[in-house]
């Protein structure tokens, strides 16, 4: 049985319900389907910590899927929707550098939630 893992980076928030995730690149849009169950992993300890369905998947571009998806992200559903596409950018551009996650990058957008 092959079960896909997504990984988070600590600290983990916002990964109770129903939240999405942004992905770089077009591999999640070949490799989930919805309904497909999938494991939670901590990116530090290598360790799964949950499992999740996928509602959706959807890709496009970086700029265009913050400002459609950024108020349903785990890491912004405690903040004010407003600013939160900005907010979400600058974010991703942090963790991997405006030169690898640049606005027209190739992006998916993974909808779970999370069974347990």
């Amino acid at each position: 049985m092959h079960v896909q893992v997504i990984g988070f980076i600590p600290p983990h928030v916002g990964l109770e319900g129903e939240f999405n995730t942004v992905r770089l690149g077009g591999k999640m849009a070949k490799v989930l389907t919805p309904g497909q169950e999938v494991f939670l992993m901590d990116e530090k300890e290598k360790a799964v910590f949950g499992r999740a369905a996928v509602i959706s998947v959807e890709m496009g571009k970086l700029e265009e899927l913050c400002e459609v998806h950024a108020h349903k992200n785990h890491t912004e559903l405690a903040n004010d929707p407003a600013g939160a596409p900005q907010r979400l950018m600058t974010f991703i551009q942090k963790i991997f550098g405006p030169h690898i996650a640049p606005p027209h990058k190739r992006t998916c957008v993974v909808y779970l939630r999370r069974i347990e």
